[in-house]
């Protein structure tokens, strides 16, 4: 398997991370460490993919491979704005 297709395929999984870390406190209200666990989940999946792209957009050169690299830097920079929005929603309820 290319490193393009692995980059892919660790952003749809941290896509499915980020979709589960939305609904954790549903799935299990009072467990915090479930959360923790998803948002940890999702920032190293699309690092990991961000990573693994990079490899194989210096290798392949091909307009595919960059966007398996931009892909997953747009989920990892989207999920740490839906995070900071979580904290300040937090904040403002104290």
């Amino acid at each position: 398997m290319k490193y393009t297709n692995r980059s892919l395929w660790f952003a749809v999984l941290a896509c499915l991370a980020m979709g589960l870390f939305a609904r954790a406190p549903q799935f299990a209200p009072g467990h915090s460490w479930i959360g923790f666990l998803l948002m940890f989940a999702t920032l190293a999946l699309s690092w990991a993919g961000f990573w693994l792209g990079l490899r194989g957009a210096r290798q392949q050169r091909t307009l595919w491979s960059w966007l398996a690299v931009g892909f997953n830097a747009f989920v990892f920079i989207f999920f740490l704005v839906v995070v900071v929005w979580f904290l300040r929603a937090l904040e403002r309820l104290q």
